[in-house]
């Protein structure tokens, strides 16, 4: 998950790179010296941050939600934008993210691996998964009822997240550029 060059405190820089860790090796398989060593400290000092590895994972991905908020799915609420234009740019931006990464979407994984028994992280989960539907729902409003464009966001989300989880499964881009594709046809 390469970020913007940008100054960040110490603790927003381990969670980037924990959640890039935790994306790609799971929750399970990833231990606090993995991430010391992706992060360059010492094994006590994420203490000095986080209560323990749940911690830091609960923080990560809500620091990850915020930064979708922001820098993908805010653009469904841009003045002076088309639906259409809206769609195009908030999925552009998605398949930036999600194309470039090795790993996946990090939401996805997590819930796959813990949710079963451990439902600390659902709710930030789905803090972010809502977000992204308000977002594509305020976008597909402008041409459906809010009860279909609220089908129609959460039908694109799981196509798009099928299409993730396929192109990691194939090593094929087709699966996700084709999800992306589908759910900007929705505006047509």
């Amino acid at each position: 998950m390469t970020e913007p060059a940008k100054k960040y405190s110490k603790k927003e820089e381990i969670m980037w790179i924990a959640a890039d860790i935790f994306r790609q090796n799971g929750y399970h398989n990833t231990s606090i010296s993995d991430l010391a060593k992706a992060c360059g400290l010492h094994n006590a000092h994420f203490y000095y941050y986080f209560k323990d590895k749940e911690n830091l994972l609960e923080e990560s991905l809500g620091y990850l939600t915020n930064y979708f908020d922001k820098k993908v799915f805010q653009i469904a609420f841009q003045e002076g934008l088309s639906a259409k234009e809206k769609g195009i740019l908030m999925l552009e931006t998605t398949k930036k993210v999600f194309l470039h990464n090795q790993g996946g979407c990090i939401m996805a994984n997590i819930t796959l691996e813990t949710a079963q028994y451990n439902t600390r992280f659902i709710p930030v989960i789905q803090n972010f998964f809502n977000k992204w539907t308000e977002a594509l729902k305020h976008i597909y409003q402008e041409k459906y009822q809010p009860q279909k464009a609220q089908e129609k966001a959460e039908q694109a989300i799981q196509d798009i997240e099928g299409g993730i989880l396929l192109m990691r499964l194939y090593r094929n881009d087709k699966y996700f550029l084709n999800a992306l594709q589908r759910a900007s046809e929705v505006l047509n």
